[in-house]
């Protein structure tokens, strides 16, 4: 079974195609969140996988607190259970991170952890309006994933693919950011805005409430997914200093559809 996590489409592209490979089922950590659906019967001989992006060198919120609340029936500590991260620039801390959690919340370990480097779609800091770029990146790393996905096949051990350096031991501080950065009251929406609704249909964490025909964020913090931003079609939500939004385009991977929530 994997749980994946994804706004944009980049960690579950990565989690169809590991679960294309080796028949795995397929869990939206979003959707589990979003409807309160926090209990799963793991198979005899099934692995378990988590699939996620990389959020300020940790995991995104969400994540976190679907593990500290998930009620996972027979899961086992002989399971073979890994972690794939789909990042951007670096990978600090994200697979210590969730590690943790699993020791704390399962008596877990995990046996193998992934990187695919992938894009980068925080627009607050990223450009991701060179499609062509996005192309190459997206095309850099299918190989990732087909070995990725072999390696978990073959339930090999061990870290794989990770060039973190230093940046591991600053992932700590750069949580304490993070909490910081996922104030919701840095998102304001344009007058483009059709009020079709579809930002309030798909925030994971029912942030976001339609009020007079707009977006109105009803919570202090979300997990800062940008997927309300991304998916706008009328591109009317900004984050923070809009002219960089505007520049830095909007994102969602080509090879898969976003999940419904």
């Amino acid at each position: 079974m994997i749980f994946y996590f994804s706004s944009t489409g980049n960690s579950k592209y990565a989690a169809e195609k590991i679960a294309e490979m080796n028949g795995d089922r397929l869990v939206s950590i979003g959707k589990a969140m979003k409807s309160n659906e926090l209990h799963y019967k793991i198979g005899e001989h099934e692995d378990i996988g988590f699939v996620t992006p990389v959020y300020y060198w940790g995991i995104p919120d969400i994540v976190y607190e679907f593990l500290n609340h998930v009620r996972l029936d027979g899961h086992g500590t002989d399971r073979y259970i890994y972690h794939v991260v789909t990042f951007g620039s670096v990978t600090g801390g994200a697979n210590a991170m969730l590690m943790n959690a699993l020791r704390k919340n399962f008596g877990l370990m995990l046996s193998a952890t992934f990187a695919i480097r992938m894009v980068d779609n925080y627009t607050p800091l990223y450009d991701c309006s060179n499609q062509k770029k996005n192309a190459e990146v997206l095309a850099a790393a299918e190989p990732a994933i087909r070995e990725a996905a072999e390696k978990i096949k073959a339930r090999e051990p061990g870290e794989h693919n990770f060039d973190r350096g230093a940046w591991a031991l600053l992932w700590p501080a750069a949580q304490l950011l993070y909490e910081h950065e996922r104030r919701t009251r840095k998102f304001s929406v344009t007058d483009e805005c059709i009020s079709c609704g579809l930002c309030e249909r798909q925030c994971p964490l029912n942030a976001i409430r339609m009020e007079n025909g707009k977006p109105v964020w009803v919570k202090d913090k979300c997990t800062l997914c940008l997927g309300c931003l991304h998916r706008c079609p009328k591109a009317a939500i900004h984050y923070g200093t809009s002219e960089k939004t505007v520049l830095h385009g909007r994102y969602l991977n080509p090879n898969t559809k976003p999940d419904i929530l």
